[in-house]
């Protein structure tokens, strides 16, 4: 409902582009300096100083032989042109970096192929709907990228970054246990303790990385147990298991869902933090933070199955 105007007054409409003309003779005081500062006539000046003062109904400014004078009117308009000129830049300035804050351009995300495949890709619709200027692209790999050096814009690691230059924050925590297949340890029996694998045939991850906190089990030959498959890959070391090969340590993530495994509880369980890790100089920039917090957001929406 439209409020009835109290009686007395009068509505006064006015062209706001107006008081831009008001706020130039007032700092050049002349018509023509102002008309020169604006890039109109003098004519153009000088119908809309006039305009402007019919619809306030008061003089602005006084016509003296060396010039103009602002009058009282006219300085409390020169004063509210002023502010609505701060107003607007400020404005302008807001919305020229919300623009050049948006999130584009290309991000190289680097992580395990079994946690990208599981967890990023299938959620990459949602931050390519909220972000259709980001071009995000995923290195899924078990080889350490070198960050430093431009191979990727972003990793997800288990470590915290040795180098100066990389910056990091944790995200999630991995859980990570034995397995073996039901059918291996009925057969072969559920060591409660490490000096009893003697025996048991050993499913090994491959050179630097795997299972941390379980780092021993690459060693089990020294407890009597006999190594008898080695892979770089989680998923590979599951697949074996499974086959009924012998134990092997993983993710809980990954043997889990497995009907086939089950957690041999005494040989320990292990939990280690996942870290995010960019370049120092990249830290701010709007798509790396973008694409940052969506990683953060999956693995916590997904944090009861990587924590195991």
């Amino acid at each position: 409902m439209q409020k009835s105007q109290p009686e007395g007054t009068i509505r006064v409409t006015v062209n706001w582009d107006d008081l831009r003309f008001v706020l130039a003779v007032e700092r050049a005081g002349s018509l023509q300096g102002a008309a020169k500062e604006l890039r109109v006539t003098k004519a153009t000046m000088s119908r809309r100083l006039a305009a402007l003062e019919r619809a306030l109904g008061v003089r602005l400014f006084e016509r003296k032989p060396n010039g103009l004078e602002i009058t009282d009117a006219g300085k409390k308009v020169a004063a509210a042109a002023a502010g609505m000129h701060e107003r607007i830049g400020k404005l302008t300035d807001e919305v020229a970096h919300a623009r050049d804050d948006r999130a584009t351009g290309t991000v190289r995300l680097t992580a395990a192929q079994w946690l990208a495949h599981r967890y990023f890709l299938p959620a990459l619709g949602e931050l390519k709907r909220a972000h259709p200027e980001l071009d995000v692209q995923f290195v899924g790999t078990d080889r350490i990228l070198n960050l430093a050096q431009g191979e990727a814009d972003l990793a997800l690691r288990n470590q915290w970054p040795a180098q100066q230059s990389l910056t990091a924050r944790k995200v999630a925590e991995l859980g990570g246990c034995v397995y073996g297949s039901a059918l291996y340890c009925d057969r072969r029996g559920r060591p409660a303790s490490r000096e009893q694998l003697r025996g048991h045939d050993v499913l090994a991850y491959e050179g630097l990385g795997g299972m941390p906190g379980f780092e021993w089990l690459r060693e089990a030959e020294t407890l009597g147990a006999q190594v008898v498959f080695r892979a770089n890959n989680p998923e590979a070391l599951v697949s074996a298991a499974t086959a009924g090969l012998g134990l092997t340590a993983v993710p809980c993530l990954l043997a889990d869902p497995e009907r086939a495994l089950e957690r041999v509880p005494g040989l320990g369980f292990s939990r280690c933090d996942m870290f995010l890790v960019t370049r120092a100089e990249l830290k701010s920039a709007k798509r790396i933070r973008v694409v940052a917090d969506f990683v953060a957001d999956v693995l916590q929406r997904n944090r009861a199955a990587i924590a195991g």
